[in-house]
């Protein structure tokens, strides 16, 4: 069982072992003659890409001798979203042989494969093994969904193959673990990103939010009005505090007329008594 990325499992002076050599596909390599040259099909590669909507294409050209053992897989990361789309939203495949004929393999299986080295997990959706006629076959990947896909090809493990077309291909081991670790963990989905009015959402509730932040200062307006009713209670109670002042000096007058009424009398008697005398 093939898988993926090229992985050195292990190394001494006379043996080292490879997993699928990797290739990933662009958004410019739309059909087999815009894609990667196989030279030889029954090497292993494994090719990588993405939709972003539904009826993309891309595509690649393997080149087979007759009587090569033929052997295509389609795959899908068992992730979220791709393992989640029904049978009639995944990728598909379309074959044109070296004489002409045209075949379309629509997924039939759906078999989970864990791949141990590169600690990522696959479903395998198509599986093609045959027999293969000498010359070049058209592989056409075709999207109904947004969806990230691999394509593997042979059964051979040989690292480093010269391949035409290759695009963006990966020199070393540590720039393909990072791509790959990107494709498999970042998802692809249709949806739109995030228009300006969607990331000014957040100021607008904050602005939205700004009047409520200044309530305590709007609260300060009845505060005059407490002033006032304060001074209003103030001056209430200072009016009869006015109003007693002359309440008393009239109290005061009539008291000291009363209290002088004996004296008077006093006098008056004393005068009389000196008068008779």
């Amino acid at each position: 069982m093939f898988f993926l990325t090229m992985l050195l499992i292990g190394v001494t002076t006379s043996n080292i072992a490879y997993a699928h050599d990797p290739l990933f596909l662009t958004s410019q390599q739309l059909t087999p003659k815009e894609g990667p040259y196989l030279p030889d099909g029954t090497i292993s590669f494994a090719l990588y890409g993405e939709f972003t909507e539904a009826g993309e294409t891309r595509g690649f050209q393997v080149n087979f001798k007759e009587g090569d053992y033929f052997q295509l897989e389609l795959l899908i990361p068992a992730r979220t979203p791709e393992e989640d789309l029904p049978d009639n939203q995944l990728p598909y495949l379309q074959i044109v042989r070296p004489d002409g004929s045209e075949e379309t393999l629509y997924p039939n299986i759906r078999s989970r494969f864990d791949e141990p080295f590169t600690n990522t997990s696959y479903y395998i959706l198509i599986k093609e093994q045959a027999t293969a006629a000498e010359g070049v076959y058209d592989i056409t990947i075709i999207s109904r969904q947004a969806a990230r896909f691999t394509v593997a090809v042979g059964i051979q493990e040989r690292f480093g193959t010269p391949v035409e077309r290759a695009g963006d291909r990966p020199s070393a081991f540590d720039e393909t673990r990072e791509r790959l670790g990107e494709w498999y963990s970042e998802p692809t989905t249709s949806e739109e990103p995030l228009t300006a009015e969607a990331k000014d959402e957040p100021q607008e509730k904050q602005q939205l939010d700004e009047p409520d932040q200044s309530i305590p200062e709007q609260s300060i307006g009845p505060e005059p009005q407490q002033d006032n009713r304060n001074t209003e209670t103030q001056t209430q109670s200072e009016e009869p505090e006015q109003s007693k002042q002359p309440n008393r000096a009239i109290w005061l007058v009539v008291l000291i007329a009363v209290a002088s009424i004996p004296v008077v009398l006093v006098i008056r008697r004393i005068r009389r008594l000196t008068t008779s005398d």
